[in-house]
């Protein structure tokens, strides 16, 4: 019995030594340095996002438009009276064609309406330079 129980055990220890997974456990790996990058980058506005209070958690729609070549990174931040405004929320890099659904906030907010921007910073696809960016005015509606 324990003879069976090794040779079942064999093949699995193949896999975890050699690394082969099966096509579906890899990830997708997109190449960009062919990309023609597009001088027009598209840049989502949004007027007000609705948020819980008392949550760190909150439900988003942000995306980068598919037709854009390049990565976004967005900023969300609170405009305070201080010369600094309150970073809530940064992403890492976004490619073309990405959604985020959910984001989880530096510090809930209680109840109430708060004036926010909304940053992008445009990074490009082959190299990731900086492009050119975008700030978008918007408020935060807490229930």
């Amino acid at each position: 019995m324990k003879h069976k129980s090794i040779m079942l055990l064999i093949p699995i220890l193949i896999i975890m030594i050699t690394g082969c997974t099966s096509p579906a456990m890899k990830q997708d790996t997109k190449d960009y340095t062919n990309v023609i990058e597009n001088q027009n980058i598209s840049i989502p506005g949004y007027e007000k996002l609705d948020f819980k209070a008392g949550k760190t958690k909150q439900n988003v729609n942000f995306n980068n438009p598919e037709e854009n070549t390049c990565y976004f990174r967005m900023t969300l931040e609170l405009e305070d009276d201080t010369d600094e405004d309150t970073v809530l929320w940064t992403s890492e890099l976004i490619e073309p064609d990405e959604k985020i659904e959910n984001i989880k906030l530096e510090k809930a907010l209680d109840k109430g309406e708060y004036p926010a921007t909304l940053k992008y910073e445009c990074f490009s696809l082959k190299d990731e330079s900086p492009l050119n960016g975008s700030a978008i005015e918007l408020t935060i509606d807490v229930r």
